[in-house]
């Protein structure tokens, strides 16, 4: 009784102060509430994830994998997910301090020297969006690859990922039901637009879902069952939402990763290249059509138009660019409608001009080398995602909020988790998904008749001993 009494007074203190925050942060987002829900959103959110960064600090970082797939806008600058990045990334920031970030190195460093050729035309273009898009940069590339790597490194990289995987299932069934339902209504198949999600936002979510999916990697210790059904229902979604350039992405993943082996199996998948067939000629069709019609404002015209005008706002200044989201402002109001690049080289050409080209290809170009290099088991997945998206790009807006930091938030989770491995290897501990591939090779031997006692198991051994 003592002993409860000495506790109570010990903690009463910490109650009395934590109270007293909870009235003052109430009273203040009341009164900003009055003033500005979209900044007293930001303010509730922020201190939410705070105090669950108190009780474990990996929760931020795995919830910016699936807030990725959150455009909400909160204000006209930033999105939901661009919130839950930046703080996870400041999160991730903190807790970097002995933890192998190292082997990230070569891939900052491409990410800062894009950043750096996209300095100038700060200073020759000196407004407010130029400035706020290019720290939204430094979020998207370098925030990204440290929240992943955290996540993969805390033995995080399956909760957040198998998270973001079920909102875009999410999304896939709600936008072929969408599909059907149009479908009874007027016996025509229409383009599908959710809130906040058009039909190419929705085509490059699924699409980058299905390359996960059929990847499959041995550490995220899916079943094939639960992979397939995945790869199904998001396909099925971007045939829904007809997202052309979401459909070419995907076909582009799924192929890169059926060239390599499978670690689980060692085998290679070859029938996906029958299976892109018919969906390359779905696609070829659709274009051939658009581009043959008289409708001058359908997408594959319109785009058209869009790549003529942004070479022309390109020449005017050709080395550094005009400046970032130059269509947030009124500078050529007159001359060209407002709109943004849909192709990525073309709006990297308008914004930070060849110079900060080169820094994008650069970035790119290492990140797919480093990528390729490394053991399979880790690097295939995050190779066929960056290709899918970049791909993905050709055809449409690149630096789109949560599309943009995806494929650095994958990169930096296989960064991770080979980490995470080598160090349970070097402390001879064993690794989960080692140790399950192994019991399931066991099991199948065991059902094989005739196997004899001590007979070698049958199978490729994963990943146990590669080193990247």
């Amino acid at each position: 009784m003592g002993r409860a009494r000495v506790r109570a007074a010990a903690t009463a203190p910490a109650l009395v102060a934590v109270g007293a925050f909870a009235v003052v942060v109430a009273v203040a987002l009341g009164v900003l509430s009055v003033n500005s829900t979209a900044l007293a959103l930001v303010v509730g959110i922020a201190v939410l994830l705070a105090g669950v960064a108190a009780r474990d600090f990996t929760i931020i970082p795995v919830l910016a994998v699936p807030a990725t797939l959150v455009l909400t806008r909160v204000g006209s600058a930033l999105s939901v997910s661009d919130i839950v990045l930046a703080l996870a990334s400041v999160v991730c920031l903190l807790a970097l301090r002995g933890r192998g970030a190292a082997v990230l190195l070569p891939i900052v460093w491409a990410g800062v020297f894009y950043l750096a050729t996209a300095i100038p035309t700060q200073i020759l273009n000196p407004y407010s969006a130029n400035g706020v898009e290019w720290i939204h940069e430094v979020f998207l590339v370098l925030g990204s690859l440290i929240v992943g790597f955290i996540v993969g490194r805390a033995d995080r990289a399956r909760v957040a990922v198998t998270l973001y995987v079920l909102g875009c299932v999410g999304i896939g069934l709600v936008t072929i039901a969408v599909s059907l339902v149009t479908f009874a209504q007027i016996h025509t198949f229409q383009p599908v637009y959710l809130t906040d999600l058009n039909k190419n936002t929705i085509g490059g979510m699924l699409g980058i879902t299905a390359v996960i999916a059929f990847a499959r990697p041995v550490w995220l210790q899916w079943s094939p069952g639960w992979s397939w059904l995945i790869v199904i229902v998001t396909s099925l979604g971007v045939l829904a939402a007809q997202s052309r350039q979401g459909l070419v992405g995907e076909i582009v993943g799924i192929l890169i990763v059926s060239v390599r082996a499978r670690p689980q199996t060692g085998r290679r998948v070859r029938i996906v290249w029958l299976a892109a067939i018919p969906g390359i000629a779905w696609v070829m069709s659709e274009l051939t059509s658009q581009l043959a019609s008289d409708n001058q404002f359908n997408s594959a015209h319109q785009r058209v138009d869009w790549y003529a005008q942004a070479f022309d706002i390109w020449l005017k200044s050709p080395i550094f660019g005009v400046g970032m989201r130059w269509w947030y402002t009124d500078r050529f109001a007159g001359q060209y409608e407002s709109f943004q690049p849909p192709n990525a080289e073309l709006e990297v050409l308008t914004t930070v001009g060849v110079f900060g080209l080169i820094g994008f290809l650069v970035l790119f170009a290492v990140a797919g080398w480093y990528l390729w290099k490394m053991d399979p088991v880790y690097g295939t997945v995050g190779f066929a995602v960056v290709a899918t998206r970049f791909t993905q790009a050709q055809f449409d807006l690149y630096w789109v909020a949560g599309q943009a930091s995806l494929l650095w938030i994958v990169v930096g989770i296989c960064y991770g988790v080979r980490e995470l491995d080598r160090d349970r290897r070097a402390r001879g501990e064993p690794v989960p998904w080692e140790q399950a591939a192994l019991l399931k090779r066991q099991r199948s031997a065991a059902r094989r008749p005739g196997l004899r006692p001590g007979h070698p198991l049958p199978g490729p051994r994963v990943g146990a001993s590669r080193q990247a």
